[in-house]
């Protein structure tokens, strides 16, 4: 399986951040931690991170033909265990020293559930179609009762002898007494009846998905609400010796997870199952609730779904869970043990009690045995850790006491799922004082397999693990360079995001703040302002894939030059602001050099480097030539006379960017030039100022390149 627990805990096991290409570990310091492994068998792990020889884990049966899930188990009064299927609804006996037989072909896509009477009559309810089949003691074969229904979910044989089944999509239980003779004994006003079990004084318990409820239903068929999960299903129910109820619930989720169905389809396949993946939060959990009706939580298992519950003794239960599949050892107490984690994808049925336990899986179909007793020899194997760049290996390092032995054994890879890409599985080695090589070769990730061995001086107990790794020093990566100004001198924040202010002092004494956006730049408020003119600011995007701190070099060049001259040493920031107005006009490139050097000793950094797209430094003003003003008056009673300006505005190496004009020495305003739009080195313009007061008028014409470089000019005239 792809994790034993991976689903819920995906913020558990991980390398140290190194900060450096340094030493650095893999560590597996606790419960959740060893939950990230692919597979445990024969292993427990406790909810103290203990690592230890757990209950015996021995595969009974794995070829059940035409079967992808067993849905139900139930064992007769012979030891016989017989055990319902989908997606070809078959039903199996398996007897140990017999093995499996093929008792019954039926009808239906799936037998979702068993129940089996004082005289050995064994019941299969199915869906789709809602038919309840049996055998009889005998070997006979009948469909015994026809719900009506869609889906028979759930049976129940009751202390009163007849036969009780929990159905769907309408929520009802039937009591059935004899062949074809039964009728509907509590409508739940819920979707569907998924579990049913008996309280000690008769009365039949029942779990619902659609709202997650548990009932009591009394003997005259009346129910009550015991327990609201706050859940889309309660599915599983466990009785304990103290009356005291166990219940196992699931949240749902939406598209195609499937909780109780959802194979290749199968024979008169039917979109029945019941989505049960909880939407945020824990996805499903463990209460125990009294008789009176309070209720809580025991355990949430970083799992999809929990799908059976058994008693372990008076104070613990048995929980089989999927997505992934696992079986866990739940105590009153809250303490709880990892028993088992197949590398199937569901435990779908518990059947036992006591010490001896029998778990049956879907995804493939497989009847195991857990337990009696503790196992000789167990296995842990981990995830495929992913180390994040190719790194070769130290020491496997184990907190170990206890006796026996432990051993491990490692492989290694650069893609995530071991395949024939990787290397082979190392040969073992045992932990001395904890320790042992690792001799798989470098790569980006890595396995390892631990093989625990009972011996003198009773069972290994394994409790912390630390991976050594050294990972191979990359270069640092840059990404684009951008280049603002001189209209963007630097940057500000929108009013949602104000980021910490970075601060420059120029050699001038100007000091400019400013702030690295976050979604792009922003002209800064007053753009024209002329200590902003000959500033430019660089960003770029840097990092360094080992997590080393990296230092920035910043260098310019001109077209015309050979050396590149440095701007900025040793800085932190992935921005630089300077001022250009000392640099001759003409086209420029910047060269950004990226160093891990203040994480690396000397001889093992790298670099980067990045050169931007030539740029135009612009510094000489334009110049105004043919500068006129003439004067006009009107013949119009009351009318004031205007000006007419004309003239050029020229620049030698950037376009004219805008032409403004003040009279007698008032606010500037804004003139087109005669082609109508600014789009060349030489504008000509002419514009009429209109209504002036008579006498001697005084207009000033300033202009503007692309670089914010401005020409005035002044010109007299008289208005009559």
């Amino acid at each position: 399986m792809a994790g034993l627990l991976v689903a819920a805990l995906l913020t558990g096991s991980g390398a140290k951040p190194a900060g450096a290409v340094g030493t650095s570990y893999w560590e597996i310091h606790d419960t959740e931690d060893f939950f990230l492994g692919e597979e445990a068998v024969g292993v427990s792990i406790d909810s103290d991170g203990t690592l230890s020889l757990g209950a015996s884990w021995d595969s009974l049966e794995t070829k059940f033909e035409g079967a992808s899930y067993i849905w139900a188990t139930a064992r007769d009064s012979k030891g016989r265990v017989w055990i319902g299927t989908g997606d070809d609804g078959r039903l199996y006996r398996w007897a140990p020293g017999a093995g499996l037989t093929l008792v019954w072909d039926t009808e239906a896509s799936e037998l979702t559930s068993l129940a089996i009477d004082a005289a050995d009559n064994v019941y299969a309810g199915s869906t789709p179609g809602g038919v309840i089949y049996r055998v009889g003691v005998k070997g006979d074969t009948t469909r015994y009762y026809e719900t009506g229904e869609n889906s028979v979910w759930s049976l129940q044989i009751g202390k009163d002898g007849a036969l009780y089944a929990g159905t769907g999509s309408a929520g009802k239980i039937f009591r059935i007494t004899a062949p074809k003779l039964g009728l509907m004994f509590s409508e739940t006003k819920d979707a569907n009846v998924v579990a049913l079990a008996q309280a000690p004084d008769g009365a039949i318990l029942a779990g619902t998905s659609g709202k997650g409820l548990l009932l009591r239903v009394e003997k005259n068929g009346t129910n009550r609400v015991l327990y609201d999960a706050d859940a889309e299903e309660l599915r599983a129910i466990a009785v304990l010796d103290d009356g005291s109820i166990a219940v196992g619930t699931n949240r749902a989720q939406g598209g195609g997870g499937a909780a109780v169905g959802g194979g290749r389809g199968g024979r008169n396949s039917n979109p029945y199952a019941i989505d049960v993946t909880p939407a945020g939060g824990g996805k499903c959990g463990v209460f125990l609730v009294q008789p009176d009706g309070s209720a809580r939580a025991l355990y949430s298992p970083p799992c999809d779904y929990v799908y059976a519950l058994r008693p372990a003794g008076p104070k613990a239960v048995l929980a089989a869970t999927g997505q992934p599949a696992a079986v866990f050892r739940i105590g009153t107490d809250k303490k709880f043990s990892l028993l088992a984690a197949p590398h199937e994808k569901q435990v779908l049925s518990l059947l036992g009690s006591g010490e001896g336990f029998l778990a049956a899986t879907g995804n493939p179909a497989a009847l195991y045995a857990l337990g009696p007793g503790k196992s000789k020899e167990g296995r842990y194997i981990s995830d495929a850790h992913d180390l994040r760049s190719v790194a070769g290996w130290g020491r496997f390092a184990a907190r170990v006491e206890g006796g026996g032995s432990i051993s491990v054994a490692t492989r290694s890879g650069l893609g995530e799922t071991p395949d024939e890409g990787w290397s082979e599985w190392s040969a073992e080695s045992p932990l001395k004082d904890g320790e042992a090589p690792i001799s798989s070769p470098p790569a980006r990730f890595l396995q390892y397999r631990l093989k625990l061995t009972g011996g003198g001086g009773g069972a290994p107990l394994l409790q912390t693990i630390d991976v050594s790794y050294l990972q191979r020093n990359l270069a640092p990566e840059l990404g684009s360079i951008r280049l603002y100004g001189p209209s963007q001198p630097f940057m500000e924040g929108g009013p949602e995001y104000r980021p910490p202010q970075i601060s420059q002092t120029f050699p001038n004494g100007l000091k400019v703040e400013y702030s690295y956006p976050r979604f792009g730049p922003r002209p800064v408020s007053d753009a024209s302002a002329a200590w902003a003119r000959g500033i430019r600011t660089l960003t770029w995007d840097g990092l360094d894939p080992n997590g080393d701190e990296v230092a920035f070099n910043v260098y310019i060049k001109a077209a015309d030059e050979k050396e590149w001259r440095l701007l900025a040493e040793d800085i932190s920031d992935r921005l630089f602001s300077w001022d250009a107005e000392s640099y001759a006009n003409g086209d420029y490139r910047v060269k950004v050099i990226a160093s891990d050097k203040r994480d690396n000793p000397p001889g093992m950094s790298l670099e980067a480097e990045r050169i931007s797209m030539p740029f135009h430094i612009d510094n000489v003003p334009p110049r105004m030539e043919s500068l006129k003003a003439s004067a006009r008056s009107t013949k119009a009673a009351g009318a004031k006379p205007s000006i007419i300006v004309s003239g050029v505005a020229i620049d030698a190496d950037t376009r004219i960017a805008s032409i403004e004009y003040a009279l007698d020495g008032k606010e500037w305003k804004q003139v087109f030039p005669k082609d109508g739009i600014y789009d060349q080195k030489e504008e000509s313009f002419e514009f009429v100022i209109p209504d002036v007061e008579r006498g001697e008028r005084v207009v000033t014409v300033r202009a503007s390149d692309q670089d914010r470089n401005v020409a005035v000019g002044k010109v007299l005239t008289v208005a009559p």
